[in-house]
């Protein structure tokens, strides 16, 4: 039990977070590319704060616990309200205000391929954008930072809350019974039609009612037929969101009426993204427009829309499709200094210095193992080159340097050695 990770997390060994690092960095290109700057928040937060909006289902999702003071706090479970706190108390910064994070979450649910306990998002937030123009802006960052990636053949689902509580209400959902209402066409994707009419009769929605609303709910066409003032109007905003994407962004989305997204504080247009292949990973990015939370939270009026993206989730998808290759080597090069005299080991350290300095990976042997366990070693850690140096070496200022790839053996000048190291990368 005790060599084991908590249930729902993982370790990252040196070869898996090296792939992390490398997806996380094309990403964090990407949002800078767009003007957004890195925010880092506590992994913690108060537990009141955590609560506001999210929705009943991830209150319950929420890690919390009392520190020595009994304050309750939580483990945040995604990055917008932690960013949407700092928004709030800081009303002097310039908007619109354009953050990004790379940085992990926590959530108590029962772990599932792509998705633990403990997770990494990758999103951005935009705050003081109300129009079509800034959804559209978070989806084409999302799309640029799939495509950098190296994910393939995706598909973009874009939604308005504000059409679907249309429906919901056109189809007897009473008022009071919306967030009930759209918890449970939250599920539709991963339990289907039959759990969604079931749920929605315990709601007080008779069965007829509810697969009526099926139907319209996969509608895909812009132009449906809406009841309310605040229906239409959402249904001209995503109209807009999409007209805008195709026209100025070159990216193509499918409307589809039944994405509502989980989180509470989804005010309008919403958006989720899953993978044409591995579809059974579920959904690798998604967002949308939460204009009340500021607000709620005791900060002024101020529109805001983002995204995140599921770096486990995306990471699992490249690999399903045979992507990143990654050559990854702990070490470029491996010095073994002979017998560990004093002369020989500085010598080593010395060494090791100028090639560190030049930006490589560089190991100073250190054991009193033999020379073929050690240089074994070396191969095991990838080392393109060993380095060895003993009395005649220091003697004649030479190196005794092995090229581990095209396995050949020099006998060089000090200069002339590092000069071919270092040329080698090139």
């Amino acid at each position: 039990m005790l060599l084991q990770s908590p249930r729902g997390t993982r370790d990252w060994l040196p070869e898996e977070a090296y792939a992390k690092r490398l997806v996380s960095e094309k990403i964090r290109k990407v949002f800078e590319s767009y003007g957004y700057g890195e925010i880092i928040t506590p992994a913690f937060e108060y537990l009141e704060l955590l609560k506001a909006k999210a929705g009943e289902e991830v209150v319950n999702q929420i890690y919390y616990f009392k520190d020595k003071a009994g304050r309750e706090l939580g483990l945040r479970f995604e990055m917008t309200t932690p960013i949407a706190r700092i928004v709030a108390s800081k009303p002097d910064l310039a908007k619109p205000i354009r953050f990004y994070y790379i940085q992990p979450v926590w959530r108590y649910e029962e772990p599932q391929r792509g998705r633990l306990r403990e997770f990494w998002q990758a999103g951005i937030e935009l705050f003081g954008v109300a129009g079509p123009e800034g959804d559209a802006e978070v989806v084409a960052v999302t799309y640029d930072a799939l495509t950098e990636s190296g994910v393939q053949e995706f598909e973009i689902s874009v939604n308005d809350r504000r059409v679907v509580e249309d429906i919901l209400l056109s189809n007897s959902v009473a008022q009071e019974r919306l967030p009930d209402a759209l918890r449970i066409l939250d599920k539709l994707d991963k339990f289907g039609e039959s759990y969604i009419i079931d749920e929605f009769e315990k709601i007080g929605v008779a069965r007829e009612k509810s697969s009526q609303m099926l139907i319209k709910l996969k509608e895909s066409r812009l132009d449906i037929e809406l009841s309310t003032p605040e229906g239409k109007q959402g249904l001209d905003h995503l109209s807009r969101v999409v007209d805008l994407l195709k026209s100025v962004y070159g990216v193509n989305v499918k409307v589809d009426y039944s994405i509502v997204r989980g989180l509470g504080y989804y005010t309008g247009f919403v958006f989720e993204v899953k993978p044409k292949t591995s579809s059974d990973v579920g959904s690798i990015a998604g967002g949308g427009r939460y204009d009340d939370l500021v607000s709620t939270l005791g900060g002024p009026k101020l529109p805001a829309t983002g995204m995140a993206i599921g770096v486990d989730r995306l990471l699992e998808v490249l690999k399903l499709q045979g992507k990143p290759t990654i050559t990854y080597n702990e070490v470029d090069v491996y010095i073994i200094p002979l017998a560990k005299k004093q002369e020989t080991v500085a010598k080593a350290v010395e060494i090791a210095k100028k090639l560190r300095r030049e930006g490589l990976k560089v190991i100073v042997e250190g054991t009193d193992r033999s020379l073929a366990k050690a240089l074994e070693y070396a191969s095991k850690k990838g080392s393109r080159f060993v380095i060895i140096i003993g009395e005649k070496e220091l003697s004649s200022g030479t190196l005794t340097l092995r090229d581990m790839k095209e396995w050949v053996e020099h006998k060089l000048q000090e200069e002339k050695a590092l000069e071919m190291i270092i040329n080698s990368r090139t």
